[in-house]
C-alpha cells in the first residue's frame, strides 16, 4: 500500500517534469521564429497563458483520473485525515474528469492571467524574448501540473470514499 501523500508527489512530480519539458517545446515549435513575445495581442504571453492554464488543466484531469479512481477502488492507497477536508470545496467540485479539468482550468486562467498581466505591468516590462517566454513557461507550467495533479487525485479520492460510503 501507499499513502495518498506520497502518490500524489510521484504523480505531481512526474506531471511537473513532463509539463516543464513538453510546454517549452510546443511554445518553441509555435513561435520559435519570434524574437519577441508581447505581453497582449493575438500571439501573446496572456493569451498564451490563458489557453494553456484550460488545455493544461483538463489534459492533467484527463490521464490523471483514471489511475487514481482505479487505486482508491482497489484500496492500494491509504491516507489519514491530515491530507484532505471532506467538506473542503474539492467535494463541492465535479468528479468527471473532463468537467473538473475544464473548471479548473477556467478558474486558473481567470486568477493566473490577470496576475501575470500585473506583474509584467508592475514591473514595467511589455514582454519577453524569446528564451524568456520558454522559459518562464516551462516554469509556470510545472508548477500548475503538479498543482492539478494534487487536485485531480484529492477530489479522486472523496468520490471514491463517498461512493464507498454509499455501497457499503
Amino acid at each position: 500500500m501507499q499513502s495518498v501523500r506520497s502518490y500524489i508527489h510521484t504523480q505531481g512530480v512526474a506531471c511537473a517534469i513532463i509539463n516543464a519539458v513538453l510546454n517549452p517545446a510546443i511554445a518553441w515549435l509555435g513561435n520559435r521564429r519570434m524574437a519577441f513575445v508581447p505581453l497582449t495581442g493575438g500571439n501573446s504571453i496572456i493569451v498564451d497563458t490563458a489557453v494553456t492554464c484550460i488545455v493544461l488543466s483538463l489534459l492533467v484531469s484527463l490521464f490523471v483520473t483514471p489511475p487514481a479512481r482505479q487505486k482508491f477502488r482497489a484500496d492500494r492507497l491509504t491516507a489519514n485525515d491530515a491530507v484532505f477536508r471532506e467538506g473542503g470545496v474539492l467535494a463541492h467540485l465535479p468528479s468527471k474528469a473532463w468537467s473538473f479539468g475544464l473548471l479548473m482550468g477556467v478558474v486558473a486562467a481567470a486568477v493566473i492571467t490577470p496576475l501575470m498581466f500585473a506583474v509584467f505591468r508592475v514591473l514595467g516590462s511589455a514582454g519577453l524574448s524569446f528564451a524568456g517566454f520558454v522559459i518562464l513557461k516551462g516554469a509556470y507550467t510545472a508548477a500548475l501540473g503538479f498543482v492539478f495533479t494534487r487536485w485531480v487525485i484529492l477530489r479522486q479520492m472523496l468520490h471514491c470514499r463517498a461512493n464507498s460510503a454509499h455501497s457499503g
